[in-house]
């Protein structure tokens, strides 16, 4: 009799355990689900915040290849004259006669920013002779547009009356000058890309005396960032 409530009592004691083990179980599934889910969500946040990390990027790095990226700044220098000249005898030299350099000198800004440039010159030559510096003065061009300027400098005919060929080129009727234009700037764009441009434009220009129009025109053009 004894040994049989002594089974029975261990009988009921191992269906609390079994019961007990039964209760605990699903709790400890249900904790493993939600790690793993709140895991998961985390992995798929990282994951996009990765991807939007490198789609910006992305896009940075293409502005600042195109949009962003500093272009080129042009100068230009064109219908060049020395007033003064047709009337010169090549016979009969007056040294003391007074010409005039007149050019037309422009500055480009391909840029989407403000190009500033200071104060620049372009030197006209004639055989090696620095005949006249044409002062140009400092300005803004401003994003995708152009400054224009007319600009002169004076001189007299005995500055170049020792040049050998002088005479030759009066009774052709035609000479061939250097224009040198440096022009120093710098370009912003939107207080991130800075940067200090240096342009030089070097050009060969035939004029033709009596009407006082260029016939030819070479020139090269470099720039030092």
């Amino acid at each position: 009799m004894v040994e049989k409530e002594q089974e029975n009592a261990l009988a009921l004691e191992s269906h609390r355990i079994s019961i007990a083990n039964d209760t605990v179980m699903p709790r400890t599934t249900e904790e493993e689900i939600e790690k793993k889910r709140v895991r998961r969500r985390f992995v798929q946040c990282c994951g996009c915040t990765s991807a939007v990390l490198v789609i910006i990027g992305v896009i940075l790095l293409v502005l600042f290849l195109t949009v962003f990226k500093v272009k080129d700044p042009k100068i230009n220098v064109k219908n060049v004259s020395i007033r003064g000249l047709e009337g010169v005898d090549p016979t009969n030299l007056v040294l003391n006669t007074n010409l005039t350099i007149i050019a037309d000198v422009s500055v480009k800004n391909p840029n989407i920013a403000s190009f500033k440039y200071k104060n620049a010159t372009t030197e006209i030559y004639y055989e090696n002779v620095l005949i006249g510096e044409l002062q140009i003065p400092q300005g803004n061009a401003k994003a995708k547009k152009t400054i224009e300027m007319n600009v002169t400098a004076n001189f007299l005919l005995d500055k170049i009356s020792r040049v050998p060929r002088l005479v030759g080129d009066l009774t052709t009727g035609s000479l061939t000058i250097v224009t040198k234009t440096s022009i120093r700037g710098r370009v912003e764009i939107i207080e991130i890309v800075k940067k200090t441009v240096g342009v030089k434009l070097d050009c060969s220009s035939t004029i033709i005396i009596a009407n006082q129009t260029v016939q030819d025109q070479k020139c090269t053009k470099s720039v030092k960032f």
